[in-house]
């Protein structure tokens, strides 16, 4: 893979696009805290990455759109959710009061 930070980034052994890969699913969760052989956080690393390499900084877009559409999705089944308890409390008050 080609090298896409420039020369004076730290820890070029991170900087290719697979292994930046491998934790671009955590760094977009916000949970990406490990450290790599030289104690440099891969937060770190993963965002001078993305800053600077087109492919990577795309899938990054992709996979927030992804987060968020899932995001968006667990609120409307939620909201459906309560909605339907709410539409059967509303059935058996009716049918209580007959």
């Amino acid at each position: 893979m080609a090298q896409h930070l420039p020369p004076d980034a730290p820890v070029a052994s991170l900087t290719d696009c697979a292994h930046i890969r491998m934790h671009l699913d955590a760094f977009v969760d916000g949970e990406l805290t490990a450290f790599d052989g030289h104690d440099h956080p891969l937060t770190e690393l993963v965002g001078a990455h993305v800053r600077v390499c087109e492919p990577c900084a795309r899938l990054e877009r992709q996979l927030q759109a992804l987060r968020a559409a899932l995001r968006a999705l667990a609120r409307r089944e939620q909201t459906t959710a309560c909605a339907s308890d709410a539409l059967r409390r509303r059935a058996a008050q009716i049918l209580a009061s007959r």
